[in-house]
């Protein structure tokens, strides 16, 4: 393992991040925010609780994990795309470096982006609700297993797309329906018992109510349920890469 140069590649991809501090971290902020003051403040007053909580605090790990997701997958798969036109990420692969290094790479630093955009919001959060983390040491390392898998699949999309348009098909037409459906602003408990049948076979639906458990020890899945499909999901995608 050329640890070295690993590490030079997960460096490069973290300054290419922190370079543009407003669009990379101020954005997912900003978004969450208005969707904290809007679906929280506004609309949560006129709702009951949810479980037992607020639908602030119910909302609030679904839009941190709604953040992650994405900023998993556009982060890596714009880097790629972007490689690919500018021609630099032949530099990459002509360096002693072997195709796992680079993999690992690109999503080691993809995650810790993602990590540092989850660590930003809660944060922001903190403002409109204070709350402790009920099982911390499964939150961080669940946040950390989606942000891989996430990664993965935007490394993936990323090689595989020709242009952006091709990138951005994934997130508007797969990723985002599925977060909203995923019960990011609703328990499955609310819904028919056909449709909650359904929305297990989403597996968004798992990484929402992981990161619900995290916080507040309550979930729609089973969290370790929510642990082994995430892992699953993990392997599918190196077998691909």
């Amino acid at each position: 393992m050329n640890y070295v140069g690993l590490y030079t590649l997960i460096k490069k991809e973290l300054v290419r991040f922190i370079r543009v501090p407003l669009q990379t971290i101020g954005s997912p902020v900003v978004t969450t925010v208005l969707y904290f003051a809007v679906f929280g403040a506004s609309i949560g007053s006129r709702i009951g609780p949810i479980q037992g909580l607020s639908y602030t605090e119910f909302i609030m790990p679904g839009l941190i994990m709604m953040n992650v997701l994405m900023v998993s997958f556009t982060g890596i798969g714009s880097g790629i795309m972007l490689a690919k036109m500018l021609n630099t990420l032949t530099d990459i692969l002509v360096t002693p470096l072997s195709n796992l290094e680079i993999i690992l790479g690109f999503t080691i630093a993809s995650t810790l982006r993602s990590m540092l955009i989850a660590l930003v919001i809660y944060l922001s959060a903190l403002f409109f609700l204070p709350f402790h983390v009920a099982h911390s040491i499964y939150l961080i390392t669940f946040v950390a297993l989606v942000a891989f898998v996430f990664s993965l699949f935007g490394l993936i999309i990323g090689v595989w797309a020709n242009n952006f348009e091709q990138l951005t098909i994934v997130p508007t037409f797969l990723i985002t329906p599925l977060t909203f459906l995923g019960g990011v602003f609703y328990s499955t408990e609310m819904l028919p018992p056909m449709f909650q049948t359904i929305s297990h076979f989403n597996p968004i639906l798992y990484t929402i109510n992981g990161m619900r458990y995290g916080f507040y020890g309550i979930s729609d899945v089973h969290p370790l349920s929510a642990y082994g499909i995430t892992i699953g999901l993990a392997v599918l995608l190196l077998f691909f890469t």
